[in-house]
């Protein structure tokens, strides 16, 4: 599978977030659409060794600290540059894993900023009843308008390791690759990767769908090949009663 391999550090950072990573989001969100997102993602010690390595060999102008692979200034300002999220925090505690937390005034502004994301269907918050429904749906037609909204990965090269829309690449196909690029251990790791998505509302969980209850959030965990793939679309609901505001 060929691959440029000249690349910025910030982008072989990006490609540690796609390849072989464990990642949690943890999503607050209020009854008016506003709330708060924390991201912790860690990668393998294989792939940042890979990373590492490659960012060494490509002469770029980047400067990083010694064995550091997440660019966090390139982070913090591609995030500050999407209309509606407030950048709270960037740090990379060490040099394996990345801490960011953001706040957003409003899902339907942040959406309605990008409108090749609003009308690919990807997140939808409803009101009906008195209740309030967030749908998540996932496929391959509409996989790069996701990735076109995270700075990180808003480039070709990148969405390129991701589902493409017209291919039938199966899990098997995939990593074969992966065994192409990381060597015979890579495709255990992005087997052992996964996604968690937890998303606490400020009110009452009614109902959820493709995901568990924990607490007062509903957590939805994808394993890292399933979304790489995309073989069959993924969807997510949850409907929760908004918590009555004081007097």
């Amino acid at each position: 599978m060929p691959r440029v391999v000249r690349l910025c550090a910030s982008l072989l950072a990006a490609s540690a977030l796609i390849l072989a990573c464990n990642a949690t989001h943890t999503v607050l969100l209020k009854a008016d659409g506003s709330g708060t997102v924390t991201v912790h993602v860690e990668v393998s010690r294989l792939l940042h060794d890979y990373i590492a390595g490659l960012s060494q060999m490509s002469g770029d102008s980047v400067s990083l600290p010694p064995g550091q692979v997440f660019d966090l200034a390139a982070i913090r300002k591609g995030f500050s540059a999407q209309p509606g999220i407030t950048v709270l925090d960037v740090a990379s505690p060490d040099p394996r894993s990345l801490d960011v937390q953001m706040a957003f005034d409003s899902l339907a502004r942040v959406f309605a900023a990008r409108p090749g994301l609003q009308s690919a269907n990807v997140i939808s918050l409803t009101q009906s009843d008195g209740l309030e429904t967030l749908k998540i749906h996932l496929d391959r037609s509409n996989y790069r308008q996701v990735a076109a909204f995270f700075p990180m990965l808003d480039n070709p090269l990148l969405q390129s390791l991701g589902p493409q829309v017209g291919q039938k690449t199966t899990e098997d196909d995939y990593l074969e690759e992966v065994r192409f690029s990381l060597g015979d251990d890579g495709p255990a790791e992005v087997r052992k990767s996964s996604i968690a998505i937890s998303i606490q509302p400020d009110g009452q969980i009614v109902s959820q769908t493709g995901g568990t209850l924990s607490g007062a959030a509903v957590v939805f965990r994808i394993p890292l090949l399933r979304l790489l793939v995309l073989a069959s679309p993924l969807d997510f609901s949850l409907t929760f009663k908004p918590q009555e505001k004081q007097p």
